[in-house]
């Protein structure tokens, strides 16, 4: 028994999966950097203490207060970005698994 949407996974193997996630975090890693900029920005600057988030498949407003919590989160990102890049063979490299074979 699936879960409730599991479906639209039956068919997609571990590589595709990686794909979508690399996607989905480069995607949030950008709202999260305009984010950040936008705080640090002349116009973010005059007051304005919210910002909303849009990574398509919600929407989160954050505040000027959450800059520490908003770069916790991107190096997060950043590091989940680093790995998933190796595991697909991006930049030259990638995961390797050698079983021995006695």
């Amino acid at each position: 028994m699936l879960l409730p949407g599991a479906e639209k996974y039956l068919n997609k193997n571990s590589h595709d999966l990686w794909k979508e996630q690399l996607a989905n975090d480069r995607l949030i890693l950008g709202e999260i950097d305009a984010a950040i900029a936008y705080f640090n920005s002349p116009e973010g600057a005059d007051g304005i203490v919210e910002y909303t988030i849009d990574t398509g498949q919600d929407r989160q407003t954050v505040k000027r207060t959450d800059i520490s919590n908003l770069m916790s989160w991107r190096s997060k990102l950043i590091a989940e970005i680093a790995q998933l890049e190796r595991s697909l063979g991006m930049n030259g490299c990638a995961a390797r698994r050698i079983v021995p074979g006695f």
